[in-house]
């Protein structure tokens, strides 16, 4: 049973691919890394691979917000 579930939107506390300790709201779920904007508004890449090894799940198909109309 995973701890929880990190989507886009969520708030997180884990160290970086560069071993930076970083908290910061998920922004953007890559094929193998998450990108998080600490309060400083900087971005930051946190490995999937850690996340999942502490019991986490990711959400790789978060549904991406699109403007339902078109310009046609």
């Amino acid at each position: 049973m995973s701890k929880g579930l990190v989507s886009i939107g969520s708030i997180i506390d884990y160290p970086t691919v560069h071993e930076k300790h970083v908290i910061g709201k998920v922004e953007l779920i890559l094929k193998n890394t998450v990108v998080v904007r600490d309060r400083f508004e900087d971005t930051h890449l946190v490995l999937i691979k850690t996340l999942e090894e502490d019991g986490m799940t990711v959400d790789d198909e978060t549904y991406v917000y699109k403007n339902r109309y078109s310009r046609s």
